[in-house]
Parts: structure tokens; C-alpha cells; sequence
């Protein structure tokens, strides 16, 4: 199968990040970028992707987000990465049910690539 036929969908409030995955992934995968999570919403909603990146740190907002996702395609595998915080345990807890990984920055690329070709598998 053409790894061009997955679509990732990928989220960050940071455009940069937004534009260094999309040139990072645009040769292998079928990539969408946003920072407005109301589009992340909708695309999940009504397109279908194969894996969704969630560039946020962890808040009440990111965890009802991930519940949705899971509520609507349980079967979608979300990627959540950020910069850890000690303060932010408790939440990173009560997200973790609703994503398939999670990765610290700075993280390597390639190990997210990895593990981005072994959830769609």
C-alpha cells in the first residue's frame, strides 16, 4: 500500500512546528497542518485520517480534545508531544487513556516517523 494514502493530521498553536512537520512528512504521508483547533475538530470529524499529532502541552482543553477524537474514531491514533512538566503529571495521567503515544521535546524525528509507520500499519 501507498504510505501517500495516509493522512495525517497534525495541530500546533506554533506555525513553524506546523510548517517543519509538513516538510518533514510531505513526501511519505498525505499531511494537513492547522492551528486552530476548531479545523482539527472538523477534519476529524468529517475526513478520514489515519493518525492524528497534537503539539500542546496538556490542559483540560487538549484532554476533552483527545476524549472527542476518541469518542468519534476510537480507533484513530492520536500522537500527543510536548515539553514535560512535573506540574502537569495529573493531567498527562488523565490524558493518557485517550492517546496511543506520547513524545517529550526536544524528541527525534525519526522515532516519531517510527512510530507514526508502526500505528498505521
Amino acid at each position: 500500500m501507498n504510505l501517500k494514502t495516509k493522512n495525517v493530521v497534525f495541530y500546533s498553536p506554533d506555525f513553524n512546528m506546523c510548517y517543519s512537520f509538513l516538510m518533514y512528512l510531505q513526501d511519505i504521508y498525505s499531511v494537513t497542518t492547522t492551528t486552530n483547533i476548531k479545523v482539527l475538530e472538523a477534519l476529524v470529524k468529517n475526513s478520514e485520517q489515519s493518525i492524528v499529532i497534537i503539539d500542546a502541552e496538556p490542559s483540560k482543553k487538549i484532554v476533552d480534545l483527545c476524549s472527542n477524537i476518541h469518542y468519534i474514531k476510537n480507533e484513530l491514533p492520536v500522537i500527543l508531544t510536548y515539553v514535560f512538566k512535573d506540574q502537569i503529571k495529573g493531567i498527562e495521567s488523565d490524558i493518557r487513556q485517550y492517546v496511543s503515544s506520547i513524545f517529550y521535546k526536544p524528541f527525534d524525528l525519526n522515532e516519531i516517523s517510527m512510530k507514526l509507520s508502526a500505528l498505521m500499519l
